[in-house]
């Protein structure tokens, strides 16, 4: 619970500052309201029998908000929800039942083409981890939440100005729940549609 206080204050004192800094220069220029949708792919020791590849078993819904400062700069605020983070007939070493992430992102656009955006972003989060999950040992596992790293890219196709469809891919770092023994990646290709609210026509 303390890591994740300190993850909030940290990611929310990143986004005042940023607003605070875009509003003295009288943006934003607009704003992005989004949902996508994918699967999501877990890699890393995730249970004893694993070999490293990827497991796509579950399916995630990601949505948020996209502040436009500039033409090439934005700021993000996230949400995503898996429902089910694994199903097989391993044992899984940590809890498995559902995957909340949260995340602050900075998002830089390559090119304000009317009708085609491509962006890449990075930024910080946490991510929650709840049920299901057992040790080795068969003791039952608690929810755990963890500090996240994540990064991708993507691009919007702008048929209308004020409707988009957006292709991205995103990666989630962070360490083993409960056990922190290694690196757990969380791979995220989505597809989905953004509403456009946008002062500036040339976005």
């Amino acid at each position: 619970m303390k890591k994740r206080l300190v993850t909030m204050a940290f990611t929310f004192t990143i986004f005042w500052f940023v607003c605070a800094g875009a509003d003295a220069q009288g943006i934003p220029q607009g704003f992005d309201l989004f949902g996508e949708f994918g699967p999501s792919c877990l890699y890393g020791d995730v249970h004893s029998s694993a070999t490293g590849n990827a497991k796509c078993e579950a399916g995630r819904f990601f949505g948020g908000v996209r502040l436009r400062l500039t033409r090439h700069d934005a700021v993000e605020a996230s949400y995503s929800y898996s429902p089910d983070v694994f199903n097989e007939a391993y044992p899984l070493l940590y809890s498995n039942g559902r995957l909340r992430s949260h995340s602050l992102n900075y998002v830089r656009y390559l090119s304000a083409y009317s009708h085609l955006q491509p962006f890449a972003t990075a930024g910080v989060g946490w991510e929650s981890f709840e049920g299901g999950g057992q040790t080795s040992s068969g003791t039952p596992v608690g929810g755990d939440t963890e500090f996240a790293w994540n990064y991708g890219a993507g691009f919007d196709i702008i048929p209308y100005r004020f409707v988009a469809i957006r292709f991205e891919v995103r990666e989630y770092l962070t360490s083993l729940p409960d056990f922190h023994t290694g690196p757990l990646h969380n791979v995220c290709p989505s597809l989905g549609i953004v509403f456009r609210w946008n002062r500036n026509r040339k976005l």
